[in-house]
Formats: C-alpha cells, sequence, structure tokens
C-alpha cells in the first residue's frame, strides 16, 4: 500500500501549479477556474479526503494512486506537478516523524541523519536509501510510477522527494540523479546523488 502522503501531495501540487496568479484576467476568472482540475469541486474533496488519511497516518489504495499518477502525466506539466509533490511529500514525511527524531537528525545529520531519512523514505515512498561509497543512493522497487507513465515521469516525484529528505534531515544540496529506471529497461528504479562540484570544495 501507498502512503496516503504521496496522493496528498500530488493533488496540492496539481492545485498550486492551477492556482491562477493575479495577471489583471479577473472576468475570465470563472471560465478557467471551470477548466482546471486542481480547483475543481472533485479534487478539493480527494485533498480532505487524503488529509484525513494523513492525519491517521493510512495508507492509500495503490489503484488510485497509480490512476491519479497516469492523469497527471496526461498534463503537459506533468513534471512540474510531479517535481513539487515529491518535494511535498518529502516536507510532510519530515513533519510526521517523532520530534526527537528530527532533532537528533539535524543535531548530527552525518551520524544520524540518515538514518531518520532511510525510516521516512521506506514509510512513504517505499523506498530504500542508503550510501555506497559515501554516496546516498536511493532505490524503489514498486512499479507504480512505471505503470502510471511508461515513459517514467512519475518517477521525478520519488528523485525529488528523496532529494528533498536528504536537504532536510542530512543537509545534503543538490540532485538525485534518476541513473537506472524500468522505463527504459532498467532492472530497478535507482537514484544517486550528483557528485560535489569541485569548484565548490
Amino acid at each position: 500500500m501507498v502512503h496516503s502522503i504521496v496522493p496528498l501531495a500530488v493533488l496540492e501540487a496539481v492545485r498550486n501549479l492551477d492556482t491562477p496568479v493575479e495577471d489583471g484576467l479577473s472576468e475570465f476568472a470563472e471560465e478557467l477556474l471551470s477548466k482546471r482540475l486542481g480547483l475543481s469541486h472533485t479534487v478539493a474533496m480527494q485533498l480532505a479526503q487524503y488529509e484525513a488519511m494523513v492525519r491517521r497516518d493510512a495508507r492509500a489504495d495503490p489503484a488510485h494512486v497509480e490512476a491519479l499518477l497516469r492523469l497527471v502525466g496526461r498534463r503537459p506539466d506533468a513534471d512540474l506537478v510531479f517535481a513539487d509533490a515529491g518535494r511535498r511529500a518529502a516536507r510532510r514525511a519530515v513533519r510526521r516523524l517523532f520530534v526527537a527524531s528530527r532533532v537528533a537528525a539535524r543535531a548530527a545529520p552525518r551520524l544520524l541523519g540518515y538514518g531518520v531519512a532511510r525510516r521516512a523514505a521506506r514509510a512513504v515512498f517505499g523506498g530504500e536509501l542508503r550510501r555506497e561509497s559515501g554516496v546516498p543512493v536511493a532505490r524503489v522497487g514498486d512499479l507504480i510510477a512505471v505503470n502510471a507513465t511508461p515513459d517514467g515521469a512519475a518517477c521525478a516525484l520519488y528523485g525529488t522527494g528523496f532529494a528533498e529528505l536528504l536537504r532536510l534531515l542530512v543537509g545534503l544540496e543538490g540532485a538525485m540523479l534518476h541513473t537506472t529506471c524500468r522505463a527504459t529497461g532498467g532492472d530497478r528504479c535507482e537514484w544517486r546523488a550528483a557528485p560535489p562540484d569541485p569548484r565548490h570544495r
């Protein structure tokens, strides 16, 4: 089962991107709002439902989550939605940790931060997070992202999610590169932290 944080984060990202900016076109607002999925009554109801599930630390139906990812994958701004959703999910994953775990991770990020990030990655993203030769590596065994978006677009949710977890709990700056993907024939989906820029040493 998928943690309810994931679909909630996706819907929040959709709503965020579909919310119009103040652009002086208020006379067209009603017509625009009716065409924006993120501002629809259906999405508002789903957001309330998933908010309640997150408060109970509940799991969501994988079939529903896959259908949501597939729907988002058809949008022209899908990459923005998935990237925003990954960051939102990671921030919620950190908030669900015990306060003591968050404090310990921030006080000793190298010693304790990776352990806390590993637990959060497993609980929310269903991912395995570890270090190989000192480099953070994340893997996801679930096929939900590739089943929903055969081009692998939904994998961005995981990549940005892992990067945000590591930023918040370990202080890692930079991206997690999607080095292996099932969508392109890989035997797994894997992300590795980008090597540090030598100019910043």
